[in-house]
């Protein structure tokens, strides 16, 4: 059975902060996940979209199944919010968890789920209270292609679920009050139409004005209702209509304009209004803006594709960089440590692709974080330049360059001695990217005999990234490796 140790709690006094600085300050290491600089990438990568995401999310990861979540998240958990990051799900949600579990347990098995308006009995301000929800579990894969976490994209409906049951009592007491039904319309965020049988609108509910923004009704009275949908939305309305008018209530989803020409997605729903004699007199259609839920579907459908092209990417480099490491060695011992060490090289620059989103990074965070294995505390290399951004595949490149330099610096050059130094800068020079890595104060420089992997990955590959060129000067008095060409950020 595995034992789980509880990390570091929060207090009450960090609930006004950002998550992304609660996560960077949690005591993760004494909990199953470990230090954030032991966590896989797949985990990295998938925390950080979920911090900036504009959706309510939170993260479950590993067998403990962890609690993580965003900023939006917060504000559902309620009183709970900041004690219980960093737990596990079921002492989270305790108070649900014999529902979710089933869910959480077929999404660690690989199934995508989603649920819409589903009750759920919670405890989260320190009493009972009937909710409603609308969330989709997707499985996260880590780097072997398991199923490592899960991601839940949340949207709380009880508030819209609370007006339905008024709009639905409303209804039923239509013929009793006028004035209550037009104050409980009024109040409902659903637009509610009467049309005629021949789709005409005849009436649309104050709430429902304003969610169409309509400034005055009788711009738009007795206009054909289906008209207000486009290509296959207008197909869906004529069907429904024409479902109504038989006396069968009909569904659709679909996109359509508000009067300001602001694009929305609606769940309509179009009954019939029966009459005396038993027949369809009117239709009714209830149209409920969900476009916050369809965002978060192409969120989530966008999220597993951009995690599966990082992964993708990240791993062909990784299996390029081994193949060729390992053609070149001449024996295994050699062969572990240039794969671990440009692998590390390699995980340093994603590190700094991470914090900026994959966007971009900027070059001087690059070169520091590739020469600090290589800094002593006299400081001999030296690195000027104004800043830059990088592409992310210029940064992973450029990283991997400095990587194999320094290390043959380290080795053979001017950092195998006491005197030896390294000056390294960049700049743009006629609109032109130029890098310079200069040796002096080494041991005197001789052409080597046999070129390896390390010299046409910095000459070759890394200027093929920044479309330039690379050149490994062999001069008497220190290596120089000078990098032409066009930094995509620039």
């Amino acid at each position: 059975m595995t034992m789980y140790a509880e990390p570091a709690a929060v207090t009450g006094s960090d609930a006004s902060m950002h998550m992304s600085d609660l996560i960077e300050r949690f005591d993760w290491s004494a909990g199953p996940l470990g230090s954030p600089s032991t966590w896989p990438q797949s985990l990295r990568t998938v925390v950080d979209v979920m911090l900036h995401a504009g959706n309510a999310m939170c993260l479950l990861w590993g067998p403990e199944r962890i609690f993580l979540y965003n900023d939006r998240y917060a504000a559902i958990l309620g009183t709970q919010h900041p004690y219980v990051l960093g737990m596990p799900i079921q002492k989270v949600w305790s108070d649900v968890w014999a529902d979710i579990e089933p869910l959480v347990a077929r999404t660690f098995a690989g199934e995508t789920l989603t649920f819409r308006d589903t009750p759920l009995l919670m405890t989260r301000n320190g009493h009972a209270e009937d909710t409603w929800w609308t969330f989709a579990y997707s499985p996260v894969r880590d780097e072997t292609g398991a199923v490592a976490g899960l991601l839940n994209i949340a949207n709380e409906t009880t508030a819209q679920i609370a007006a339905q049951d008024g709009r639905d009592e409303a209804v039923a007491r239509l013929g009793e009050s006028k004035e209550f039904l037009r104050s409980v319309l009024a109040s409902s965020n659903d637009c509610i139409k009467v049309l005629d049988l021949d789709a005409n609108l005849v009436f649309m509910s104050e709430g429902g004005q304003k969610v169409m923004e309509v400034s005055d009704f009788n711009d738009i009275d007795g206009c054909p209702w289906p008209d207000f949908w486009q290509g296959e939305g207008n197909a869906a309305a004529k069907a429904a209509v024409a479902s109504a008018r038989s006396g069968v209530p009909a569904s659709f989803l679909g996109y359509a304009n508000t009067m300001k020409g602001n694009r929305r997605y609606w769940d309509v729903q179009v009954s019939p209004i029966f009459g005396a004699d038993g027949k369809p007199e009117r239709i009714l259609s209830v149209s409920r803006d969900v476009s916050a839920l369809k965002e978060s579907e192409e969120a989530r459908a966008v999220l597993n594709q951009e995690l599966s092209h990082r992964m993708k990417n990240l791993l062909a480099m990784v299996q390029a960089i081994t193949a060729q490491t390992l053609r070149q060695a001449t024996d295994m011992e050699e062969a572990r440590e240039a794969v671990f060490t440009r692998i590390s090289a390699l995980a340093r620059a994603q590190d700094l692709l991470v914090r900026s989103s994959f966007e971009e990074a900027d070059i001087g965070e690059v070169v520091e974080a590739s020469i600090a294995p290589h800094q002593a505390g006299d400081r001999r290399i030296d690195a000027s330049g104004p800043p830059l951004g990088l592409s992310a595949q210029q940064a992973l490149g450029l990283s991997l360059a400095i990587h194999e330099l320094a290390t043959n610096a380290a080795k053979y050059g001017a950092l195998s001695n006491d005197t030896g130094r390294v000056a390294v800068c960049w700049d743009i020079v006629d609109g032109a990217f130029a890098f310079h890595w200069i040796e002096t104060g080494g041991p005197s420089v001789v052409m080597p005999g046999r070129r390896g992997f390390g010299s046409r990955l910095i000459e070759r590959i890394v200027a093929g990234y920044f479309q330039g060129e690379g050149r490994i000067h062999f001069d008497h008095q220190g290596i120089r490796f000078i990098l032409t060409g066009v930094s995509q950020r620039a």
